[in-house]
């Protein structure tokens, strides 16, 4: 993944589904079910986090980004636009697969011997990349929901 700079996001309450999407990309993304309003925007600032919200009200403050749409495709696509992402297959393990999608920590490369307790025999037999977050124990590899994020051109 190719990216002049990555930011530090904070997604508000209503922005789940593109933070866990972000982080899959490698972004370092804060979020919280809990924070809403201008208490989330106060922690994003103090945090020096660009805040990124669906609410109108905070459209015209500093360090926010509204998120235009409601559809996580087109949120992708606005999100792609700002931030100049590109993916591509080659790039994928340099940024793609370095956080957790759940936790937001960064992920730590595990053999395929470690990775096979925990996960399918399938995808033992057919992968040979896999990483794990050391705070949930999550268990990541390359499999169809990162080729379906490389092939939107994100």
């Amino acid at each position: 993944m190719k990216q002049a700079n990555k930011p530090r996001l904070f997604c508000d309450v209503m922005l789940g589904k593109l933070a866990r999407k972000l982080r899959l990309l490698g972004l370092d993304v804060r979020y919280e079910r809990n924070l809403k309003g201008m208490t989330a925007y106060r922690q994003a600032k103090a945090e020096g986090r660009l805040f990124l919200t669906r609410q109108h009200r905070f459209r015209n403050m500093p360090d926010v980004l509204y998120v235009n749409s409601d559809k996580i495709a087109e949120q992708l696509e606005q999100m792609s636009r700002v931030f100049s992402l590109k993916a591509s297959e080659e790039d994928a393990e340099r940024g793609i697969l370095t956080r957790c999608s759940v936790c937001n920590e960064s992920l730590i490369k595990i053999t395929r011997e470690q990775a096979r307790p925990g996960i399918p025999f399938y995808i033992y037999q057919i992968h040979n990349n896999f990483r794990r977050c050391p705070k949930c124990q999550r268990i990541y590899w390359p499999g169809s929901h990162i080729q379906e994020i490389l092939k939107k051109g994100v």
